[in-house]
């Protein structure tokens, strides 16, 4: 009888266990203390490791920047199929993204195939994600305008580099950057278009702070959700208008690349230039790859 009765306690917690599991065979990963949990399937146990390990390095810094001092829960779904995940957001989601991050369902997709092999890598991907469902935390009543969203999201996860330099200056040079007074809702779906965006958006920001310093974005993010509006919030801040600022930045930044001094880098001296460049790209890229391959399946 006693046998019996220990058979039957062991099947019947066999059977818990497996009705507790996944239908799809995924697992899960959390990152205490933090209320963060990292879905992913086995294969892709690596990938959903080092994401573990860059959001557990980055979060203290992410919301000590935005002043944020309670974490709510957040998921990271590692997937291949990231833009199937959720059919609502199949047409939202660019086809060149990384990552997404879902706002309101506190969520983010992490597409593993571009993941380890884009350009940009999981170092800034996952920080870049992050900061912008912290910054939501951060301002849960008021709608930021998206150069400045993205900026910041590019600033927490220190994605600038030389290149990106390079890139802006040919953009405002061209005439090609957009303005940011255009930049409120959404980014171009055209990759290179939104890539300049992001450009643009990054230097709109940081300037923004360029007087008094970063340690004042806390406040800011308190005025604009004190006042539920991102325009009245500035205005309230700093004493002038989003529209004066747009205004300011883009005499500033067309006086800073189209002066003319410029013209010197023209001819022999753009080319070489140019050819520094494209070897910097070229030895990074390498770099990367190299990193993030032992990271495929």
């Amino acid at each position: 009888m006693l046998r019996r009765a220990l058979a039957t306690v062991a099947l019947l917690a066999i059977a818990a266990v497996a009705f507790a599991a996944p239908s799809d065979g995924t697992q899960t990963r959390v990152l205490d203390p933090y209320p963060v949990t990292i879905r992913y399937e086995p294969r892709y146990g690596r990938v959903a490791e080092r994401v573990d390990a860059v959001a557990r390095d980055n979060l203290p810094r992410l919301m000590s920047e935005l002043g944020l001092t309670q974490l709510d829960p957040i998921e990271i779904v590692v997937t291949a199929h990231a833009r199937e995940y959720d059919a609502s957001l199949s047409g939202e989601l660019p086809n060149w993204g990384v990552a997404f991050a879902i706002l309101e369902e506190q969520r983010i997709l992490v597409d593993v195939q571009r993941a380890t092999r884009a350009y940009n890598s999981l170092d800034e991907v996952v920080p870049h994600e992050l900061s912008h469902l912290l910054v939501r935390q951060r301002v849960p009543h008021a709608r930021l305008p998206i150069w400045f969203s993205e900026g910041l999201a590019q600033w927490q996860a220190r994605e600038w580099s030389l290149v990106d330099s390079w890139e802006l200056m040919q953009g405002v040079w061209t005439g090609s950057a957009p303005r940011i007074e255009d930049l409120g809702r959404d980014y171009p779906a055209d990759q290179t278009r939104a890539q300049s965006a992001y450009r643009i958006s990054y230097a709109a920001f940081t300037d923004l702070f360029n007087g008094l310093g970063f340690q004042v974005l806390p406040a800011l993010l308190a005025s604009v959700e004190a006042k539920g509006s991102f325009s009245e919030g500035f205005f309230a801040f700093f004493g002038f208008t989003t529209a004066d600022y747009a205004a300011y930045f883009h005499d500033e930044i067309e006086r800073r690349y189209k002066s003319k001094a410029f013209a010197f880098q023209s001819g022999p001296l753009f080319g070489f230039a140019a050819l520094v460049f494209i070897a910097m790209i070229v030895r990074y890229t390498i770099k990367r790859r190299r990193k993030y391959q032992q990271l495929e399946e």
